[in-house]
This record gives C-alpha cells, sequence and structure tokens, in this order.
C-alpha cells in the first residue's frame, strides 16, 4: 500500500512537470505567496520583488489560574485534555501564575533564477515560560537567567513548485490542513471558518501535495508518512487525502472531501512513550477514545467522507454568515485474521453569525457542534463515535475557533494546550454543544469588546458520571494597536457537570474511597493578558 501511494504521488509530480514551459509567468507574478493574478485561495499580500523574505508571529501572555498539571516532568509542555494522561488537574487551593513567549519564525527563499517558479519555505518555533532553565537543550524552554538554551525546533521545511500557471506541488515536511484552502497563502481565520475548521486534522506532516487553483474553487490531493517506523518493514502510517471546494454562486460554495489512513504499525512511533493509533496511551493523553483488545499486532484502516458548505463566509455580499459540514468516519481494525472492530461515526458542524454594525468586530454568532457517542465500547465489536488526527498527533487537529476558552481549545497558548475537550470525540462518549458570543467594536478596528458562553453534554454516559459536560462564560478586550498588533486581556470560567463525576472523566483524581462517588473536580477558571504581533 505505501509503495502504490508513493507512485501516484511521484506519478502526478512528473505529470504536473510537463506542463511547466506553459503559460509561464513573469518573476513579478510569480512570487510564492502573492501573484498579481487573483488565485482562488489568495489573502496575504508580499511584495515580490524580494529573492529571501521573513515572516514572523511574535505571542506573549501573562497567566493565571487555578489548572496545571501534577508531574513535574510536564512543566516544559502539556498538551492534551484536562483530567487526561498529562496529569492537568484543578484546585481549590493553588494557583498558576506565569508568563510565557513564543516566537514563530518562517522564511521564505524564492530565486530569480528559477523564474518564480520553486520557493523554499522553512518555518521553526521557539517556546518558553520566563524563567524556566537556561544552559541546557530542549524544546519550550530557555528562559532563565542568563538563557543560553539550545530550544528551535522545526515546523515546516518543504519546497513548493509551480509547474505551470494555477499549478503548485508541495514537496517535504509540510502544513496538512483540512481545508481546500492553501494554508501558505490565506490568513489562520480563513482557515478555522471554512471547511472542517481544523477540527479533523491539522498539523505538520512529511509528503507531497498536489494542488490546482480554478477561477471558481480548487482541488487539492496528497500522501503523507505520518509515522515510519522500521524502514524495512511494512509497518507505516500513511494517509491520503483529495479536498475540494467550488463556488455555485457569488455568496455560496460547496465542497468535498475524502481522507483515508492505513495504519499498520500496532502503534509503534508516534509521540514520545505515548505511540500512536487507535489502542495508544496518546489517544488518552488527548481525549481522543482509546480502542481497549487484547491483540499486540494489528492494522487499522479508516476513511473520512465529507462535505461542507459556505455562505457568504467572508461578509463580501452581506450581513448573514452561514457555514457547516458533515463528515463520517468509517473503516476496521483488525489483525492478521480477525477483524477486531469496526468503525462507524459521524460529525456534524453549524455556525451561522450576523454583522450588525460597520465592522466585522460588530458581530454576534452561534456555533453548534455535534458527534456520535459510543456507550458499549467495543461490546458489540463496532466503535460509533467520531476518530481525528488526535489519534495520531499531539495535537493532530486544533478546534480553536468555537469561541470557548477552557471548555474548547484557544488558540492563545505557548506551552500549555489542556481544554476540557481537546478532541471533538470527547473520549468517544461524543459531544452536542453550543457556543455563542457577541462582539462589538467601541472603536472599530480599535477597541473591541467580547463576551461569549458555550454549553456541551455527551451523548453517552460514562460510568459513575453524567452527560453534562460543562457550561462556560467568558468575556474580554481588544486593543488594535497597530495593524497586525494587538492586546488581549480575557477571562474564561466553566461550571463542571456530572460528566466529571466518573472517575475515568475526572481523572480518577480521588484517592479516598468515599469521595469517588458522585466526586467532582473543582470548576475551571483562567484569566490572561496577551499581546499579538503578525510582522511581515
Amino acid at each position: 500500500m505505501r509503495n502504490i501511494a508513493w507512485f501516484i504521488c511521484f506519478y502526478l509530480l512528473v505529470a504536473g512537470s510537463t506542463f511547466a514551459q506553459q503559460d509561464s509567468l513573469p518573476q513579478t507574478h510569480m512570487d510564492s505567496i502573492d501573484r498579481s493574478v487573483t488565485f482562488y485561495d489568495q489573502e496575504i499580500p508580499i511584495h515580490s520583488d524580494k529573492e529571501l523574505r521573513f515572516i514572523a508571529y511574535f505571542f506573549n501572555q501573562t497567566v493565571t489560574s487555578n489548572f496545571f498539571p501534577k508531574n513535574e516532568f510536564l512543566q516544559g509542555q502539556v498538551i492534551g485534555r484536562m483530567f487526561g494522561r498529562n496529569t492537568t488537574s484543578t484546585s481549590d487551593e493553588h494557583r498558576t501564575f506565569y508568563t510565557e513567549q513564543r516566537l514563530l519564525p518562517f522564511f521564505l527563499y524564492s530565486p530569480k533564477l528559477m523564474d518564480g517558479k520553486a520557493t523554499l519555505r522553512a518555518s521553526f518555533e521557539i517556546d518558553w515560560t520566563w524563567g524556566d532553565a537556561s544552559y541546557g537543550s530542549g524544546g519550550n524552554q530557555g528562559a532563565g537567567f542568563n538563557a543560553d538554551q539550545v530550544n528551535i525546533q522545526t515546523q515546516n521545511i518543504e519546497v513548493e513548485i509551480i509547474p505551470a500557471y494555477s499549478w503548485a506541488i508541495n514537496i517535504g515536511l509540510q502544513r496538512m490542513f483540512d481545508t481546500p484552502y492553501n494554508p501558505y497563502r490565506v490568513t489562520v481565520d480563513r482557515l478555522q471558518s471554512t471547511a472542517y475548521r481544523l477540527m479533523y486534522w491539522a498539523g505538520d506532516a512529511a509528503g507531497i501535495n498536489v494542488r490546482k487553483d480554478f477561477a471558481k474553487g480548487a482541488l487539492t490531493a496528497g500522501v503523507y508518512s505520518l509515522s515510519e517506523n522500521k524502514i524495512e518493514l511494512d509497518d507505516d502510517v500513511v494517509l491520503m487525502n483529495i479536498i475540494g471546494e467550488r463556488k455555485l454562486s457569488p455568496k455560496l460554495n460547496v465542497g468535498g472531501s475524502f481522507y483515508y489512513i492505513n495504519d499498520r504499525s500496532s502503534g509503534r512511533g508516534g509521540a514520545s512513550i505515548f505511540g500512536q493509533g487507535p489502542k495508544s496511551l496518546l489517544t488518552e493523553y488527548m481525549g481522543a477514545y482509546r480502542f481497549n483488545f487484547a491483540a499486540e499486532d494489528y492494522v487499522a484502516n479508516v476513511m473520512w467522507t465529507g462535505a461542507f458548505f459556505g455562505y457568504n463566509d467572508q461578509y463580501a455580499f452581506g450581513n448573514h454568515k452561514l457555514t457547516g459540514f458533515v463528515n463520517v468516519n468509517s473503516g476496521h481494525v483488525k489483525d492478521d485474521s480477525t477483524r477486531i472492530a469496526d468503525i462507524l461515526g459521524l460529525g456534524a458542524n453549524l455556525r451561522y453569525a450576523y454583522r450588525y454594525g460597520k465592522s466585522d468586530n460588530d458581530e454576534v454568532y452561534v456555533d453548534a457542534i455535534y458527534t456520535t457517542g459510543d456507550e458499549d465500547g467495543l461490546d458489540d465489536d463496532t466503535y460509533n463515535g467520531v476518530i481525528t488526527g488526535n489519534t495520531w498527533g499531539a495535537p493532530g487537529n486544533l478546534p480553536i475557533n468555537t469561541g470557548s476558552y477552557i471548555l474548547f481549545p484557544s488558540g492563545n497558548v505557548v506551552n500549555r494546550y489542556t481544554p476540557l475537550i481537546a478532541d471533538i470525540s470527547n473520549m468517544g462518549y461524543g459531544l452536542f454543544a453550543v457556543n455563542a458570543g457577541v462582539r462589538k467594536a467601541l472603536k472599530p478596528n480599535k477597541y473591541i469588546l467580547s463576551a461569549g458562553g458555550a454549553y456541551s453534554r455527551a451523548m453517552a454516559e460514562p460510568v459513575g458520571g453524567g452527560y453534562e459536560v460543562g457550561i462556560e462564560a467568558n468575556a474580554g478586550f481588544y486593543w488594535k494597536i497597530k495593524t497586525l498588533m494587538e492586546i488581549e486581556v480575557r477571562a474564561a470560567h466553566v461550571w463542571l457537570g456530572d460528566f466529571y463525576d466518573s472517575p475515568h472523566t475526572n481523572g480518577d483524581s480521588f484517592l479516598d474511597a468515599e469521595d469517588r462517588l458522585n466526586a467532582r473536580p473543582a470548576n475551571p477558571w483562567t484569566a490572561f493578558v496577551a499581546f499579538k504581533w503578525l510582522m511581515f
């Protein structure tokens, strides 16, 4: 299977190169980020007369909260579900107070010798908590006294080749998102508000991607190696996908996709000691469903078939905006001779927003998410819940645009990413969630107030617990200092529901047997001040 997949990619690469001599454009029109010819997914303006360009995102925030990991070895980087394997829990006694910082530098090299038909992209990540460590090595640290830490991390190293006008081939370690838009040419807001909104796949993966942009849409396909393991054995994890969108009218876009994973790793490889795949500890770490079966060696084949739409999704033709998707995951897990479990689950989303004022910051919205749940696990040899990239990555998706800051993950993160629901499968119990909010520009594009709320319940009941996950309330203020530079002040609180009465969902944090019955952790809260600057 792996050889066939890579052969298909190689064929697409060779076929695309046959167009290299047709419709070529001069350098001034073929910049890797922006072209004077309007492409379907073009939004980020960068001048094309420079061979080497630099983009960076600087983020700094000071945070206080009542949740933190109990394991001191996880202070440097904490990812995953609150009350999960990352040992993050809430407290009535202790409070956190810390400042953390992130820089994401991005370099682009497009030599004039290549006439704009080739671009090298390299992006990195430098994170730390102020005062954490110095004179050492390792990621996510280096702001102790005197610093001098070796801590840079590689995000992407990839080459984009333009064989012909409106074609692009990306080769290497690159962004792999559940969107038809090119993640290197549109803003993050665009990726978060269209297609599957990064709720299924959002990460970095090594592979080959081929895309074609049309006047009214785009089509992209790729093959990615998620885990290679031993190079002499067929024990790899390979993902193949195709996703496209078409504009049916000036207001309406529709699209569809197909994703397929062939996982022959039996859980080996992946994130640190947790492994990866349906049976791995990574699933408990990230809040996904963990398959519990006896077989040590197994093969997992999972498919995702989905459709999505966007109506006036950029407020270009009025004050009403509506987006949504439906995605069905199916497949099976088997050993050499026996089918261990079938897979069939569904996820759906519908988001409506209304712009009532002069700017996009004068807005009210309602965002509903639904995923199927499974009450009996594999007792009936079928898992009826949702599977996302969190089964293979940490994180493997980024549902950070719901409007929640604790119930669902927030994009304001450096070293700590610990929402209550890190995966829309909700540990396999499924969910129905509604997020709603309002924003008001006190001064257009300058001072903005916002308030939001969220409610979530599971579709299946955990042992010892109930259906109600929780209710969140949050409020904030934005000060847009300059173009692409802002300060955000935010506070959020969640009232936990009886879903967390279950020892399985609350991290089994109550050791006293008498406390286990209907015992519930303290309600989580947080407040922060964040400074953000996207620099060109």
